[in-house]
């Protein structure tokens, strides 16, 4: 649904509470100006939310008593609004036994918590001093957060609009409490990210850059673009752990390490949106995939991608994140990384991951290599955790 679409919708929603007393919208250009004057963007939902429908509002009790959605203008309180918000996940300053505010370099990281990139949308007055903020500026740019005396807590791909709408329907306390039980869960299941989180801090190594998360309006704006959905495990990893990364531990790099890379590297391929050219993975895929035997096995002199693929169409030109002319038939998959692995004479050499975007077989991992196409069919957390594990081959 489009901006202007669901600002539709929230605006009639809104004429409906009593409760709700908009301002008048701030005109465009006078919020423009005021971007340029401190060199921030806001985020577009909020931005076509005071333009259009109003600038602050009184608002029905969050908890206990009514308060405000702050209106948005010209101030002291926009000076650091450019600087990015430091955190990617929730900090509970309160119990973090690392953290004292006596402390000089702690105190200035808790001050860049509550100004750096941070616009405050509204403040309860409940104990706790509960905070509702957007972020303007950072890696989680256009998500809301919440903030009380004791820590911040992320309202995971919880936009502006997302925000308004909870609250319009009374459910932004259940969708925070679900959120405290989700985690609970996750936990006790085993969390496929406490993993990854665990592995890359116990087996991170000085020649391995990590990239920042980007930021999830960013990864729509991609989808919008190539007109897909990317998996949901890869745009958390991407946008919570890390977009991409240099030298991971690959054993078929010859001692050069993978290439993970990141979206903005993939933003080049031209057909991400056309179907992924099958519709499952059986043992028969397998065996016409990876064909070992016989007269017809495909090796480096009878490679399945000049006989099962010949008269498939190969990008031209080819883009940079493919590492072989040849993988290019594949549509609907996103080369995510490569092993820099350039063996000669080795049928396994030229090994690409590759994630499936489109069709039935979406979130699969595949690898491309020089013979053959192999549909391993892991989910895209499975391949982080054997590339963390240094088993990406």
């Amino acid at each position: 649904m489009s901006i202007d679409t669901r600002l539709l919708k929230i605006g009639a929603q809104i004429k409906l509470k009593r409760s709700w007393k908009l301002n008048q919208p701030i005109p465009l250009a006078e919020v423009e100006a005021i971007e340029s004057k401190y060199g921030f963007q806001l985020p577009e939902e909020y931005k076509s939310f005071i333009t259009k429908i109003g600038n602050g509002s009184s608002l029905p009790p969050f908890r206990e008593e009514s308060c405000q959605l702050y209106p948005f203008k010209d101030g002291h309180q926009l000076n650091r609004l450019h600087e990015d918000f430091p955190l990617i996940e929730n900090w509970e300053w309160d119990t973090d036994p690392e953290f004292c505010m006596d402390d000089p370099e702690d105190s200035e990281k808790w001050k860049r918590v509550q100004e750096n990139g941070v616009l405050v949308l509204v403040e309860e007055n409940v104990e706790g001093g509960q905070t509702w903020f957007l972020i303007v500026s950072g890696p989680r740019r256009g998500e809301v957060w919440e903030r009380d005396e004791s820590g911040v807590l992320r309202l995971p791909g919880c936009t502006f609009l997302d925000w308004v709408e909870l609250y319009l329907s009374k459910k932004l306390t259940s969708y925070t409490d679900q959120l405290f039980r989700e985690e609970k869960e996750r936990q006790k299941a085993g969390d496929p990210l406490a993993r990854i989180r665990g592995l890359m801090a116990g087996k991170r190594r000085r020649d391995i850059s990590w990239n920042p998360p980007i930021s999830l309006e960013a990864v729509r704006d991609f989808e919008r673009r190539h007109g897909i959905a990317l998996p949901e495990e890869y745009v958390t990893f991407i946008t919570e752990i890390a977009n991409g990364c240099e030298n991971f531990p690959a054993a078929n790099s010859c001692g050069k390490g993978g290439v993970f890379f990141s979206l903005e590297q993939l933003d080049c391929l031209p057909n991400l949106g056309k179907p992924f050219y099958f519709t499952e993975n059986t043992d028969e895929t397998r065996r016409s995939l990876t064909n070992c035997f016989g007269p017809n096995a495909y090796t480096g002199k009878n490679p399945v991608w000049h006989s099962l693929f010949k008269d498939f169409p190969r990008e031209d030109p080819i883009s940079p994140v493919w590492i072989c002319e040849d993988y290019s038939v594949l549509c609907g998959a996103l080369p995510f990384a490569t092993y820099n692995d350039d063996r000669p004479n080795w049928n396994m050499r030229a090994t690409q991951p590759i994630l499936i975007v489109t069709g039935p077989l979406q979130g699969q991992v595949w690898r491309s290599c020089s013979a053959q196409l192999r549909p391993d069919g892991m989910s895209f957390y499975q391949w982080v955790l054997q590339m963390l594990e240094g088993g990406a081959r």
